[in-house]
């Protein structure tokens, strides 16, 4: 099965060689953006708080593993469970139990009750990036360039979702929409300047060189488009103009003859007969002397105008 856009950006961004946010804050933040997006917390009788952060991708469970075991000495549990409501598919399942969840809640600034995005994640630049990047692996969705430009944060509740879009708006001047959709709330992004921004703060490489390959073609294909059909307008123009000459000249050589026209027009006229298809340009060089574009238009316009006078009389003597 062919992995979609985003399962190939979420890859990139989760290799063992991308390695993990240099700096403690930025780590928190990453790990901040993922607990929001794809974290739960219950309460387990005897065990107290328990976290749990449920994910499709196994890129993006190796990370949080790594994470929580680098900042918390944690030792998450980990299994494979399928999702009802995932359609059944294979999801995994990191959890922390007893101290190890409050602590990792505690640095993070993540509880049951407050699901606005946490102040460390937005006091210094390198943190919202890794903030943004958590929240992309942990529920982002992302359509492949060649069917348009979308970008989504699938969230399981409305409070995060508003947090999420005014945290676009108020540093990135992204204006996100925020929508109701079958029990999820969902953050959505529109047009490829806003995409490859987000894409560019999370340090997807990868997926903005493929966003600009498609738009390279899409604009190449769309230039090849409208010559063709400026071309194509171009030949029908030639081709309809060219047959009003034939029946111009057809009905000047039946009432006239072409004899009794100017020279300079019989010439052309027999010229356009001999060669209906030649363009303006080619007619006037098989004229002696050669004759210009212009000149070639203006004395065949003088046989159309000629020959319409004529038939103009004929319908007038019936």
């Amino acid at each position: 099965m062919m992995k979609s856009f985003a399962v190939k950006t979420k890859d990139a961004l989760t290799r063992e060689d991308t390695g993990q946010p240099q700096r403690r804050c930025c780590r928190l933040a990453e790990l901040t953006g993922l607990l929001l997006t794809c974290g739960a917390v219950t309460l387990v009788g005897g065990e107290g708080l328990c976290l749990t952060l449920r994910t499709e991708h196994p890129g993006v469970a190796r990370r949080a593993v790594r994470l929580l075991r680098a900042e918390f000495s944690a030792s998450p549990a980990i299994r494979i469970v399928r999702a009802s409501r995932l359609g059944g598919r294979t999801a995994f399942e990191i959890r922390l139990d007893g101290q190890e969840s409050a602590r990792a809640m505690g640095a993070c600034s993540v509880s049951p009750l407050e699901r606005n995005i946490p102040r460390h994640c937005m006091l210094r630049k390198c943190c919202r990036g890794a903030f943004l990047r958590g929240a992309f692996l942990g529920c982002g969705t992302l359509m492949a360039p060649e069917r348009g430009y979308l970008l989504e944060f699938v969230l399981a509740d409305e409070r995060t979702a508003q947090s999420l879009a005014r945290f676009l708006q108020a540093f990135y001047a992204l204006r996100a929409g925020v929508n109701a959709r079958k029990g999820s709330w969902v953050v959505y992004l529109k047009g490829g300047e806003a995409i490859l921004s987000v894409l560019s703060l999370i340090g997807a490489n990868a997926a903005i060189l493929e966003m600009e390959n498609v738009r390279i073609l899409r604009q190449a294909r769309n230039e090849a488009n409208r010559a063709a059909n400026c071309d194509a307008a171009n030949i029908a123009k030639m081709l309809g103009a060219a047959d009003r000459h034939m029946q111009a000249i057809a009905l000047l050589e039946r009432t006239l003859g072409l004899d009794a026209l100017p020279d300079t027009l019989r010439e052309i006229a027999v010229e356009r007969k001999l060669h209906p298809d030649a363009s303006l340009e080619a007619l006037g060089q098989m004229l002696e002397p050669p004759v210009g574009k212009s000149g070639v238009y203006h004395r065949l316009r003088r046989l159309e105008a000629l020959a319409r006078s004529i038939a103009k009389k004929e319908e007038e003597s019936l």
